[in-house]
């Protein structure tokens, strides 16, 4: 369920890219890009923001946080 959830949130933060690169790059670079985002890029930054134990996380009650973490309001920060 949480793959499903998350799916969208990845999709988007590929997309947004996509208005700034039309008719800019080939078809295989935004591919490429696409790919390395959604696949490695998001998932590591939304565990530390969204994550309650992650290092940028506010909710971290580990004590390491970094630089007390940041509060992400709905999502556009990571996004």
């Amino acid at each position: 369920a949480g793959w499903f959830f998350q799916f969208p949130f990845a999709a988007a933060a590929a997309t947004i890219v996509s208005g700034g690169v039309a008719e800019r790059c080939a078809l295989t670079g935004y591919l490429a890009y696409s790919v390395i985002i959604t696949a490695f890029i998001y998932p590591v930054v939304v565990h530390w923001v969204w994550d309650s134990e992650g290092m940028l996380s506010s909710f971290n009650t580990s004590g390491s946080a970094i630089l007390g973490g940041c509060v992400d309001f709905a999502g556009s920060g990571v996004v």
